[in-house]
């Protein structure tokens, strides 16, 4: 995007408020509940369309620059227009009188410029009608997550937040913004799931992560301005609460495998952050915020300052949030726990980002983006029976700096040249009272340093248009490095690195399109995408994508697409530290009596230096659906099914193996001496307990009659399947604008199968795994500078059957309401001045009670995956624009 001008309902710096904070329609915009939403949206069709064409507006705009006729636009329809920033400059606009779509307003506006207009979801994008012509550096046709070449259209869903959703959710940080999407589950790294032991749990635990389609955080891919993040803890996530809402111009979210274009760990999908990239002046925003039931309070400070000269744009925001903690006597749904514990942590952050887009000679550009973050963590805990608090200190710190350089060639191919570094530093502190005795500490650090080239364009004509490629290269250095020293142990330092390399090549294919449509073909696109990687130590992998695109109608775009993903083993998993425990056999029989006598097992644990890639096969299929009988109505639906292969995990977490053949994989009943000595002398440590009351037995690799190996390995088999469905309907009554919006995710099987000979297990609808129905859905509306919503979170109820008796979770339903008021132009100095009330769960509906885990006689009393136990939060913001 950079180079754009984004011109949409937010941007009144100029302009009077039109009825839109709420209003407009962004394509595939995050909404909510089946049932309830869907009937309401064709209730509002059959009640509201008759009455006046919905989304059309009364214009009455004199004879000025382009630039602002379209900005008037955006601002009084609430569509998101995208433009290249030179592209409206200098051209003037024809008077503009009557009552339009934004379409048609758009359409009349561009008469004679030499521009044409597209639509992109339901974004409408401007753009050049000759691409040949040449355009300015930076100024090529959009570029969605999910496709390296410009203007292609995506074969697999996107979601799209746009700076409208952020500010009617009120939310202060991005993982907070992403519980409001159902695809994105919260298993793994998150505030609230520090006491849940979950698959995903990181060294560390501080921050938060993302995880699509409940796969974990590891197979989903965060990019910020499509650049990768250094990851945090053991490699395993992206710390996502370290990038500041207010710099964020919208969040991109392709639930699809994308291996074939951005390499390892799209497998769930990829969350591609987009920074603001057009704002000029000042921005000033206060948001304080507690909870009514006690603890979380919340504090968040921000200041973006942007400016634009002749070819040239530069942004900086800089944002703080303070957070205290809430404790389990501040709630009245834990079990045991000490008042004092901390269910949610005290936290205080600080972001800082930096963005320059200059263009340093015709049809050269250079794009810059820093990043400097901190966050410092403080919990107390309780463990076992002890009444002495533990306190855990934690800090993370991340910088970055990426930049790519773009050439126009001419006959519409560019090419650029991308860099990018980043670091990521992570510390922890676990004392004793006062901070006197050490308990542990842990200093983990990750780095990366990548480079890569690419070029696209127009590769030859058809007559449905020009054949489009892609085409690059990338290479990049990964290091890793976790240190752990405690009282009782001497530190322990874990370090990896390896190179990647990679080519990827990506063609799209415009069969038939507006220029030769035929009956029951408007459009037909075919798209490919490939790429190579290799990992240094790991190997390499070949992953393919393709993607068809089918308009039978005007107004209906049928999709589907097949694609190959992997996830490379983290450097914590490929350091080959591990370390083998002597012990009589009888303790991993199953029936300790078939146990041969005076038998020596060789029990491994920690990481296998042979562990290669995970894999997966990803298919969609689904539809876009914007009829033209019921302007500003989209339905959008997905069906998808993964196969999950090879993924990394412990075999087993318990040691009684030996005679169950789920766990023949991993036993060798006859192993070889000289095998045995092999794997002694590869291990970081051995520790003998074979003699009598676990006393040094003096064993040798001879002595070893099995040989059990629990080390993480490529064992484990994942199947999931589902659908998405979202329906959004914008219209008007009155002077008054609406928007329903629904946006459902239902799993139909999640399966898991630890190891090959093991059984399949249903993991759907059980305690911290996902959830078969999730959805958000509300209501929006404005009336000049007033809005408000009312939206409505879903959680379908569950089966608790880690006891002998399986016990029936509750459905969770919450509601947020949000309020906002914006003072236009015509009122003084409160101009660009705006007040907004958020209310997240109004109703303060407790979460879900839930049992602790199993052998345990305390808990949190709530799944933290599947629900929050922060409960009713009101939040005041304001925000001025000078």
């Amino acid at each position: 995007m950079a180079g754009f001008r984004v011109v949409k309902a937010r941007d009144r710096r100029r302009f009077p408020l039109a009825p839109d904070e709420m209003g407009g329609v962004m394509f595939n915009q995050v909404i909510p509940s089946v049932t309830v939403f869907a009937a309401a949206a064709f209730s509002c069709l059959s009640t509201a369309a008759p009455a006046q064409p919905a989304g059309a507006v009364d214009y009455s705009l004199p004879a000025q620059e382009l630039e602002r006729s379209v900005r008037e636009v955006a601002i009084r329809s609430g569509t998101n227009i995208l433009a290249p920033a030179k592209l409206l400059s200098g051209r003037k606009a024809t008077p503009l009188e009557g009552r339009f779509t934004p379409r048609e307003a758009i359409e009349h506006l561009l008469a004679g410029t030499g521009l044409s207009l597209e639509s992109v979801g339901d974004s409408l994008v401007i753009r050049r009608l000759n691409p040949a012509t040449g355009e300015a550096p930076g100024e090529g046709e959009v570029i969605v997550t999910g496709t390296h070449l410009r203007g292609a259209p995506p074969t697999s869903p996107v979601i799209v937040i746009g700076r409208k959703d952020i500010d009617r959710t009120g939310a202060t940080s991005l993982e907070q913004l992403m519980r409001t999407i159902p695809q994105n589950t919260q298993g793994g790294v998150n505030q609230e799931n520090w006491s849940a032991t979950l698959p995903d749990q990181d060294v560390t635990d501080h921050g938060a992560g993302l995880n699509l389609r409940g796969l974990g955080q590891r197979a989903t891919l965060v990019l910020v301005n499509g650049r990768r993040l250094a990851p945090s803890g053991s490699s395993s996530f992206v710390d996502v609460s370290l990038i500041p809402v207010s710099a964020i111009e919208r969040v991109e979210v392709l639930t699809d495998g994308a291996s074939s274009i951005y390499g390892s760990d799209a497998i769930g999908g990829v969350v591609n952050i987009i920074l603001r990239s057009d704002f000029e002046g000042l921005e000033t925003a206060v948001q304080g915020g507690i909870t009514t039931e006690g603890g979380g309070g919340q504090v968040q400070l921000s200041q973006s300052a942007g400016g634009r000269w002749a070819g040239g744009h530069a942004l900086l925001a800089y944002d703080v949030r303070l957070d205290d903690e809430i404790k389990a006597g501040d709630r009245s749904f834990t079990i045991g726990l000490r008042p004092n514990t901390f269910l949610l942590p005290k936290e205080r952050r600080h972001s800082l980002i930096g963005t320059l887009d200059q263009e340093l000679a015709p049809g050269l550009g250079l794009s810059v983006t820093g990043t400097l973050a901190r966050r410092k963590t403080e919990r107390t805990l309780f463990q076992s029976v002890s009444p002495l608090p533990v306190g855990v200190d934690a800090q993370a710190d991340s910088k970055g700096l990426s930049g790519t350089l773009s050439y126009e060639l001419g006959a519409d191919w560019r090419v650029r040249l991308d860099g990018n570094w980043a670091v990521s530093d992570t510390t922890q502190r676990q004392t004793q009272p006062g901070g006197i005795a050490l308990v542990n500490a842990r200093d983990v650090r990750n780095a990366i340093l990548e480079g890569g080239a690419r070029a696209d364009g127009p590769l030859f004509d058809l007559p449905g248009g020009a054949v489009r490629i892609a085409i690059g290269a990338q290479a990049r250095h990964e290091e890793f490095r976790d240190a752990f020293s405690s009282s009782t142990f001497p530190e322990v330092v874990k370090s990896a690195d390896r190179g990647v390399q990679s080519a990827f090549g990506e063609i799209l294919v415009p069969l038939f399109s507006k220029a030769n449509r035929k009956p029951g073909l408007e459009r037909l696109l075919l798209s490919g995408a490939v790429r190579y990687d290799h990992y240094g130590g790991t190997g390499s992998t070949l992953d393919p994508k393709v993607g068809l695109l089918w308009s039978p109608i005007a107004g209906l775009d049928l999709r589907g697409s097949f694609s190959t993903s992997f996830r490379a083993p983290l450097l914590s998993e490929v350091s080959g530290a591990y370390t083998i425990l002597y012990l009589p056999s009888l303790f991993f029989y199953t029936d300790p009596a078939q146990a041969p006598a005076g038998d020596i097992a060789a029990f491994l644990q920690g990481s296998d230096p042979s562990v290669q890639p995970e894999t997966s096969r990803n298919w969609t299929l689904g539809g876009d659906w914007s009829p033209a009988f019921a302007p500003g109505l989209s339905v959008s639906f997905n069906y998808y099914a993964i196969r999950f292969s090879d993924r990394i995990a412990l075999p087993t977490s318990t040691i009684n193996v030996i005679g169950n053949p789920a766990f023949d994989s991993i036993v060798d009943l006859n192993p070889d001496t000289a095998a045995v000595a092999a794997l002694v002398g590869g291990a970081q440590a051995v520790f003998d307990f074979s003699g009598p009351g676990f006393s040094n037995g003096n064993a040798t690799p001879a002595d070893i009659d099995v040989v059990v190996d629990d080390r993480v390995s490529n064992t484990a088999l994942t199947r999931t399947r589902g659908f998405d469905l979202g329906v959004q309907y914008a219209f008007t009554a009155g002077v008054d604008r609406f928007a329903l919006d629904l946006n459902l995710n239902h799993i139909i099987a999640f399966e898991d199968q630890l190891t090959p000979g093991s059984p399949v297990l249903d993991t759907l609808d059980r305690p911290y795994r996902p959830l078969d129905w999730r959805a958000r859905g509300g209501l929006s509306w404005s009336h000049g500078g007033l809005a408000g919503s009312l939206f409505v979170n879903h959680a379908d109820g569950y089966r608790d059957d880690r006891g002998s008796v399986p016990l029936r979770v509750s459905a969770h339903t919450t509601f947020d309401l949000s309020l906002a008021y914006e003072f236009g132009r015509s009122e003084g100095a409160l101009e660009g001045t705006r007040i907004a009330l958020f209310a997240e769960n109004l109703f303060d509906n407790d979460p879900p009670r839930l049992a602790p885990d199993p052998g345990s006689s305390t808990g949190v009393g709530y799944d933290p995956v599947n629900a929050s136990g922060r409960g009713r939060f009101v939040a005041l913001q304001l925000r001025r624009a000078w």
